[in-house]
């Protein structure tokens, strides 16, 4: 039953994505267009070029953006790190920054995805060669932290010398959307966190050894420095794609892991990992949903609404000062 109610949950609201809009379509309809028996092309095109990439891009970013959540807060023993304490999520603003205010807007999607994607990249190369270092992750944590606010600096003096036009951009960019990506891009997407979490779930064994405290991980054999590459890899690889095409999305990575132990009451991995995966689906496809609510083509802001909803559970969290790992 735990798994059960989550799944069929993911489903309603995966179908409510493709069937709310501001065009009113039928579930009839929407069938007949996923079967391919629709004689309307009108609403073979919004289903199929709009509301179901959208829906895939929220399940997919929403699995991902968790799992990192669980990835950090495993790896760092911090119920309150996230995909962004490492500053990967400010490298790919700053990559952003620099297209659009650089006047590279010109390029289109692919040119912001780029170089958010590379901004990414460059931050978590800096974070994994300061790893070899042998540092404590407390020592890493506190190092990634630093670069995120020395990059959102950077970001902060492009934005003072920016013209209108290009700050808005970026305003808008910030504020994350699910929206408007290609089955190409949507392909990418998928495929990068369907690796991550595959390669994720290889490691339950791992990550339950380490959640029993890094001495005795190492004790049993595990291998701390090529474990902390892979935890800073699967996480920069998954948060620095997710960011690329969908802007820094807030706290979906930071409380939808507590979410899912929460649901399932479980602290091994091989249980965590499927779960948070559908936890996030489930809170992403949510919020979007939201976020559209006023019938507007824009809709709401997607981090006004992720934050909405998030920052009271790390409140919650935070009062009851409980151990959660």
């Amino acid at each position: 039953m735990k798994w059960i109610l989550p799944i069929i949950a993911v489903i309603l609201l995966f179908a409510m994505e493709l069937f709310l809009g501001s065009v009113s379509i039928s579930m009839g309809e929407i069938w007949s267009v996923l079967t391919g028996n629709s004689n309307d092309d009108v609403n073979e095109i919004i289903i199929k070029q709009s509301r179901l990439p959208r829906a895939v891009v929220a399940s997919m970013s929403g699995a991902g953006l968790a799992l990192c959540g669980l990835l950090m807060q495993r790896f760092f023993q911090n119920p309150l790190a996230g995909p962004s304490v490492l500053g990967i999520t400010s490298g790919a603003s700053l990559g952003v920054a620099l297209v659009i205010m650089a006047g590279g807007a010109f390029l289109g999607s692919w040119g912001v995805i780029g170089g958010a994607f590379m901004g990414a990249m460059v931050v978590l190369l800096l974070i994994i060669l300061f790893s070899t270092r042998s540092v404590s992750p407390t020592t890493l944590l506190i190092f990634g932290l630093m670069v995120g606010y020395l990059v959102g600096a950077l970001v902060t003096i492009l934005q003072f010398g920016s013209t209108k036009e290009s700050l808005r951009s970026f305003v808008f960019w910030g504020m994350g959307s699910f929206a408007d990506r290609s089955w190409v891009e949507t392909g990418v997407l998928s495929l990068v966190v369907f690796i991550g979490a595959a390669l994720t779930f290889l490691l339950h064994r791992q990550l339950d050894l380490w959640s029993l405290g890094e001495e005795y991980a190492r004790s049993m054999g595990l291998n701390h420095q090529r474990f902390r590459i892979y935890i800073l890899v699967l996480t920069g690889m998954m948060t620095g794609v997710i960011t690329a095409y969908c802007g820094p999305i807030a706290f979906l990575g930071l409380a939808v892991p507590h979410l899912a132990r929460g649901l399932w009451s479980s602290g091994r991995h091989r249980v965590l990992v499927p779960a948070v995966m559908i936890t996030g689906m489930i809170v992403a496809l949510g919020c979007d949903l939201i976020s559209r609510l006023p019938g507007t083509e824009g809709g709401l802001p997607l981090n006004a609404v992720t934050s909405f909803l998030g920052a009271p559970v790390v409140i919650a969290i935070i009062l009851k000062g409980r151990r959660v790992f």
